[in-house]
């Protein structure tokens, strides 16, 4: 060792392992990068922030901190978070422009911690062995003792190393010195810059190698000054380990190790990506980087850790970077508390060896996820050593991609393993479906119509009571005598002012709650035309024009995420109401409740999961137009007054993971097409209806008590359930609508009415007469009528 800059132990620095790779047989394992060793995230970082006081003190500049700060904080780890924080609020100002340039894979944080220790006209790039198809690299350079060779810079603005009057590269160490120049031929070639300094934490160049920098400056005719925290020589002996066959990876699986999945995109921004790539995150450094612009990287930091955070379950917790995806990591980890651990996987094969003086104890290979070509390695995770991982990965791959890895991290005995993604894929806008105006309501589903789906209506009841679920499969729609239609016909004419008030009133108990910033999400499809009514009404009395999705929900399977994404992706931080017909038992109420948890758990997206209907007769619903049970028109029919679109479908061998859920448009059927029929009617009296609306709304919201979700309905689903013996509640469906579908759609058994001369049944004693269904009285319930679905599997339901 013939210098140490700031007289640091070498032993905190750095250990001794055998590399695999017959170029280089050695590798020095830092014990402050954070890479093939645990160490706490801020150690790691302040390693950076070392390199930025060494850079200072060769300006001759003034030091943020005292030396002696540094050397406690790596001397003392729990010391090093105050010191970091100070180091960060009084950072060191660059008054020239200035570039620093980190190395992949092991110096992107490195180099991006050094740099955040300035302000004022500093930037900052990493190179990478991505190689991303859509860009063009600014340079390329070889690393030739590498394991992988190449590497490149996608500068998303030239200007960083055209306007640069010094440039910096960051390395960990140096051995030759090769890569450096390699990168300094190319920039000079390129953008003929003529200052450059070199920061490592470890310069072991011989004397032969350091001439050739001196060689360098003279005959490219510029400076080129080498900084590092400790320089010496090296002597090398031995052959070099050159095969992996040896590794044994710790393969023991642990029962009780869950696996789930984080979304942190809602809090990084994006690069734009090509066609279906997933986006690269703007801020990680590898597209370039402004002092300014990182204190937006800030913000996005601050806010995925206090997501993340939200999920820890205490304890010990292992924060895994991924390759060259170190910084953002790091960063989150300094943030998720003291017992937390950070380091990386890497492509860099190690001879794993079980000695107190060696660095590596175990070793774990797999195939990179975003690149199953590329073999990646982790590093020194004791088996039962952690309580919880978090493992970050900047950019979602397919579940298919992950197999290996999640074998690997099956076997660590870590109880509890979180896979963060920070960038998810773009969803694309759906092919237009179904008979409504575009304008009225977009499809968020998949065209399932060359598929064949139905079945006959005892085959699907049977196929769901012995295990199948309802959304695998279609019922034959039902395909209305003209007795029925004249009924529907009827009941629109008789019913539109009716209904038009009522949606008028559910409209501005909307406007009311979110006012005009929100977005529509009508469940498909008995949502679907209120969707399209509420919409024209907040259109036709206000000018506003408010975007309308319509999207599956399905008991037992949950809402389409990939339609909740969509609509996030494509109105970022606007409310979301969710629209439905009217309510029965409140069941999808409920899997609406638990699917809008599931999306804050998992993608940290915060909706409302209030549900808007035109009629809420079970008092599940607190925005509503009214709670009577009465016959909405378009419960009568089925796709033909709901855009022509099927019930929605979701099997695994037609919805794949990117896909929304399926319909069906039944195209043929559009000379009976009634869905904008319906809609027109009903809109065409908003304009004297709207009075009474507005009226109503206001009632309502100076009563609060008239909007509270009680569940009423329930005591008398629970009283039938009993008078009946009926031991399923699944069988009994409550309302007006829920009948008319029963009807329609399965397998009844007999039709409760509260009376028989009841004006707004009259479709209901028409389709139960037709289908040779019986209907009885039952007194005083909160429903007009209830059908009862027949139990196939034996006689007592």
């Amino acid at each position: 060792m013939t210098g140490n800059a700031f007289d640091l132990p070498l032993e905190q620095l750095f250990q001794m392992a055998a590399r695999i790779n017959k170029k280089r047989s050695f590798l020095f394992v830092s014990k402050v990068l954070g890479k093939h060793i645990p160490v706490r995230p801020h150690v790691s970082l302040l390693s950076g922030a070392a390199l930025g006081l060494l850079y200072q003190q060769f300006r001759g500049e003034p030091l943020s901190i005292q030396i002696e700060q540094l050397l406690q904080a790596f001397e003392a780890p729990d010391s090093a978070a105050p010191i970091y924080e100070q180091m960060k609020s009084s950072k060191m100002k660059l008054a020239e422009k200035t570039l620093f340039i980190g190395f992949a894979e092991t110096a992107t944080a490195l180099g991006h911690s050094m740099f955040d220790m300035f302000e004022g006209q500093a930037s900052y790039l990493h190179t990478t062995r991505e190689s991303i198809g859509y860009m063009a690299s600014c340079i390329d350079f070889e690393e030739e003792h590498s394991h992988a060779t190449t590497h490149r810079c996608y500068a998303a603005d030239a200007a960083l190393f055209e306007q640069a009057e010094t440039i910096v590269l960051v390395d960990d160490e140096m051995t030759t010195g090769k890569t450096t120049i390699n990168i300094i031929r190319d920039l000079h070639e390129k953008y003929g810059r003529k200052s450059y300094v070199v920061a490592s934490l470890l310069d072991w160049r011989s004397e032969e190698h350091r001439e050739r920098f001196s060689e360098l400056e003279h005959e490219l005719g510029i400076s080129v000054n080498c900084l590092s925290l400790v320089n010496g020589q090296i002597e090398v002996q031995g052959a070099p380990v050159e095969s992996t066959d040896y590794l044994v990876e710790q393969r023991e699986q642990v029962a009780e190790t869950t696996i789930d999945f984080l979304y942190v995109n809602h809090c990084f921004a994006g690069l734009a990506a090509a066609g279906d790539e997933v986006p690269y995150l703007l801020n990680t450094g590898r597209f370039g980087l402004t002092a300014e612009e990182s204190l937006l990287l800030d913000q996005e930091v601050d806010r995925a850790a206090a997501y993340l955070e939200q999920h820890r379950t205490g304890g010990k917790t292992l924060c895994m970077g991924t390759g060259e995806f170190m910084y953002i990591p790091m960063r989150v980890a300094a943030k998720l508390g003291p017992q937390a651990w950070y380091q990386s996987s890497t492509r860099s094969p190690i001879h794993p060896y079980v000695h107190p003086d060696y660095a590596v104890h175990s070793a774990f290979r797999f195939a990179s996820p975003e690149h199953t070509d590329v073999t990646n390695f982790m590093y020194n995770i004791p088996h039962g050593h952690y309580d919880e991982m978090f493992l970050f990965l900047e950019r979602e791959v397919a579940s298919s991609q992950l197999e290996e890895l999640k074998g690997i991290l099956q076997s660590l005995g870590i109880p509890r393993i979180h896979i963060v993604y920070f960038s998810c894929k773009r969803l694309e806008k759906p092919a237009a479906i179904g008979s409504y105006d575009p304008d009225d309501v977009i499809f968020l589903l998949k065209d399932l119509s060359g598929v064949a789906l139905e079945q006959r209506t005892e085959d699907r009841e049977t196929a769901m009571q012995t295990g199948g679920h309802y959304s695998e499969s279609l019922p034959i729609e039902y395909q209305p005598t003209a007795e029925y239609i004249g009924l529907f016909e009827l009941t629109l004419n008789d019913s539109a002012a009716r209904i038009a008030r009522a949606v008028g009133t559910v409209s501005e108990m909307i406007l009311k709650k979110h006012g005009f910033d929100v977005v529509l999400a009508s469940l498909a499809r008995g949502g679907t035309p209120i969707g399209v009514l509420i919409k024209r009404y907040v259109k036709q009395m206000y000018d506003v024009n408010l975007p309308h999705y319509s999207l599956s929900i399905i008991r037992g399977k949950g809402i389409d995420e990939n339609a909740l994404l969509y609509m996030n992706q494509n109105h970022p931080g606007k409310a979301v109401q969710f629209i439905d017909g009217w309510t029965g038992k409140g069941a999808i109420r409920k899997v609406l409740i638990d699917a809008c948890a599931q999306m804050k758990r998992k993608y940290g997206i915060e909706l409302n999961d209030e549900l808007a209907v035109l009629a809420d007769p079970g008092y599940c619903a607190g925005t509503f137009g009214t709670r009577e049970d009465f016959l909405i028109p378009s419960a009568c029919l089925n796709s033909t007054v709901s855009g022509l679109i099927s019930r929605t479908v979701l099997r695994d061998d037609l919805i794949g993971p990117n896909d929304f859920h399926g319909a069906k448009y039944y195209k043929e059927w559009e000379p009976s097409d009634l869905s904008r029929v319906f809609v027109d009617k009903i809109s065409a009296y908003f304009d004297e209806t709207v009075n009474d609306s507005k009226e109503e709304a206001n009632q309502m919201e100076g009563n609060p008590s008239q909007m509270a979700i009680t569940w009423q309905g329930m005591q008398d689903i629970a009283r039938i359930q009993t008078d009946f013996g009926i031991t399923d509640v699944n069988f009994i469906k409550p309302g007006v609508g829920e009948t008319t579908r029963v009807l329609l759609r399965r397998v009844p058994w007999k039709i409760l009415v509260d009376r028989l001369d009841n004006p707004n049944l009259k479709h209901i004693l028409l389709l139960a007469q037709d289908r040779g269904v019986p209907v009885e009285e039952y007194k005083d319930m909160t429903y007009s009528c209830c059908g009862i679905i027949k139990a196939l599997k034996g006689e007592t339901e």
